[in-house]
Formats: C-alpha cells, structure tokens, sequence
C-alpha cells in the first residue's frame, strides 16, 4: 500500500490543509467542499481493510483525492499512536504485536477523538 508522494501531491495535501484550516472543510472526490469528519469514517473502513489485509492494493482514486489523503494521513498517525501506546513496546510497527481486534479497538478510538478534534477546529463562519 505504499506510494512515493510527489511534489504535485505534497502541492494537492497543503491546498487541502488550507482549505481544511479556512473552512473545516476539504476536497471531496469530485473536488467539492466535504466537512472533513465526513470523510472520517470512509478512512477508517480503509485502514480496517488494510488491517484485514496487510497486502491491501494501492487505490488511485483514494489516494489522489487529497481531502481523502489529508484525513487517511491524520487518522493514520493517531491509529499508530494509539497501538504504540497499547503494544508498550519500543517499535517503529507496534501492530505487529496486536492482534487485529486490538488494532480495530486502537482505530475505532483514534477515529472518535479525530472526529472531536476536526469539529472542535472547525472555523466559526
């Protein structure tokens, strides 16, 4: 599941954090302002696929969607902080030594408190 981000995505990923950081919002699939705790809950059904399946593919239309990617990257590191913190193991993969019940128990609280942080953030308009 791993992909080289180039400049043109590091360029999409900072428009989608400014629009995140002026609006609350970021690009949808079709390029139109989404909430970005809406988006939330599609990111963790697809970390809870690559839980599923390590060997999960590479989704284009995920990926270069950069509302899609800026919200993966946020609930991505919080799902891993949570698992380090559970493993209590010095490890750059603490999910190896969780099981994938754990894992989804990790991501499911990862999911919730992003989803206060976003709407907590969220500029007052």
């Amino acid at each position: 599941m791993s992909k080289a981000i180039t400049k043109e995505d590091m360029a999409l990923l900072k428009e989608a954090s400014e629009m995140f950081n002026e609006t609350g919002c970021v690009p949808g699939i079709d390029g139109e302002q989404v909430p970005a705790e809406k988006i939330v809950p599609d990111v963790k059904e697809y970390i809870s696929e690559t839980i599923d399946d390590p060997e999960a593919i590479y989704d284009p239309e995920i990926w270069d969607t950069p509302g899609f990617a800026l919200v993966l990257s946020w609930l991505a590191q919080k799902w891993h902080q949570r698992c380090h913190k559970l493993a209590r193991r010095p490890s750059k993969n603490p999910e190896q030594y969780l099981t994938k019940e754990q894992q989804k128990a990790c991501l499911d609280s990862a999911a919730v408190e992003l989803i206060r942080e976003i709407t907590q953030q969220r500029p007052l308009n």
